[in-house]
């Protein structure tokens, strides 16, 4: 399944061989961790296990920590 990915501003395809999708496999076709990096599908961060269609819209952030411990 081929997939339009929003990952640091840039639109990119990632093709994953499954029929099925899930937002965990998207992080991996980009090399990325889930402790890392969330999905957004269609405006909503969505769960590792969430189903992606071609049709949604796709985007990767990468999460961001500061200050001290």
């Amino acid at each position: 399944m081929d997939l339009k990915v929003k990952y640091r501003g840039k639109e990119q395809v990632i093709r994953i061989d499954k029929k099925r999708v899930r937002a965990i496999d998207i992080l991996k076709a980009l090399g990325l961790s889930s402790e890392y990096a969330f999905v957004i599908k269609n405006g909503e961060l969505v769960q590792e296990d969430e189903l992606i269609n071609p049709e949604d819209d796709i985007k990767v952030v990468n999460a961001i920590s500061g200050g001290k411990i």
